[in-house]
């Protein structure tokens, strides 16, 4: 009899409630901190209160990991619960501590049951490592069969995302005032990529969010993916033009299924209100 494995991701991954009953994955909440209030990522705040907190504050709000006794009960209810291992796949260490700190967590309950999973990803490549190891341990496979496949479709994961509004960068010390200033003179729309080490860099810079919506279509375009792949539309409160970059994907990749999601309020903290992104991660075959 095939052991019963639990599947924990971090709640960067953007998934629904809907979709974490679905196919049955348990979530490890990140921290939104504004000064001295703090939020679990979509479970206590949703997107238009993280909004709106921000433009009211002078400040970006900070982030953080789980604390790692927050993490530890978690695995423990999960074995309590009678699952006799756990996949914890984490949010990119190149950007959290939580893939450490939840390490730690995993030695403090049962190392040997307990595995922690690098995604190296954020949002929906992240979700996709997610969802496929949720089906395959719903199929019976085993954790080394499981953490096998999701290291062959990891490098496989995209993100790339248009920033709207310079503020948070500004806020955030990336960015001094004058560049802002200048930037939202220009109307210069910076361009941001997870790389395959796990981190965000540049990708470029367009005049125009026009141009930059242009740019993330072509994006998804040179991908040339094939039906193996599963292509999400990400936005921050901004379904308008989340809506037309919907539409040009679709032209694109007419056969293609493109689904809808929020970003992480982790990476909207640093890219800011009205980002747009394109997404994608490879299936397991």
């Amino acid at each position: 009899m095939s052991n019963k494995i639990a599947i924990i991701t971090d709640s960067t991954a953007s998934l629904s409630e809907e979709l974490l009953k679905e196919h049955n994955i348990y979530s490890n909440y990140l921290m939104i901190i504004f000064g001295q209030d703090s939020y679990q990522e979509f479970k206590e705040i949703q997107p238009a209160k993280f909004l709106e907190l921000c433009a009211s504050q002078e400040e970006l709000p900070s982030t953080s990991q789980p604390a790692i006794g927050v993490t530890a009960e978690l695995y423990e209810k999960l074995l309590a619960d009678g699952y006799d291992e756990v996949i914890h796949i984490t949010i990119s260490a190149a950007i959290s501590g939580s893939y450490q700190s939840s390490v730690s967590a995993a030695e403090m309950v049962n190392a040997e049951k307990i595995h922690v999973f690098d995604s190296r990803n954020l949002v929906y490549p992240q979700a996709g490592l997610a969802i496929e190891a949720a089906k395959m341990a719903k199929a019976g496979k085993t954790v080394a069969e499981i953490i096998s496949a999701l290291e062959v479709i990891r490098p496989h994961g995209n993100l790339t995302a248009a920033i709207k509004n310079l503020e948070n960068l500004r806020k955030g010390g990336r960015l001094s005032n004058a560049s802002a200033v200048i930037g939202g003179v220009l109307q210069i729309k910076p361009i941001v990529h997870l790389v395959e080490s796990g981190k965000i860099e540049a990708a470029g810079k367009v005049r125009t969010f026009k141009k930059a919506i242009q740019f993330l279509a072509d994006t998804a375009r040179n991908a040339n993916l094939d039906d193996s792949y599963e292509f999400c539309v990400l936005n921050m409160e901004n379904p308008e033009e989340g809506a037309i970059l919907k539409e040009m994907i679709q032209e694109i990749y007419p056969n293609m299924t493109i689904h809808e999601s929020p970003l992480s309020l982790v990476v909207s903290a640093h890219v800011g209100p009205g980002a747009v992104a394109v997404s994608w991660y490879k299936r397991v075959e």
